[in-house]
């Protein structure tokens, strides 16, 4: 995989964690404001949940990527 392909592998990862983060600011709106830390937390597992498998994909082409520089890097 290219750098390309890695910095694309990075961007999928950065929007499962952008909507992850947004779901989780959402969450910690709601409610009263004590056990905020808690609220987003959930909210974040509420946003991982509904990425589903998109998620563990982004990941999985983030390790790929990376594999193949340490590869190219160590000479293997």
């Amino acid at each position: 995989m290219s750098i390309v392909g890695y910095l694309k592998a990075l961007m999928g990862l950065i929007v499962c964690v952008a909507f992850m983060s947004m779901v989780g600011l959402v969450a910690a709106f709601i409610g009263p404001n004590h056990g905020v830390e808690i609220k987003i937390l959930i909210g974040m597992t509420i946003g991982a949940m509904i990425l589903g498998p998109r998620l563990p994909k982004s990941l999985h082409a983030l390790y790929l990527a990376n594999y193949e520089v340490l590869k190219k890097l160590l000479g293997k």
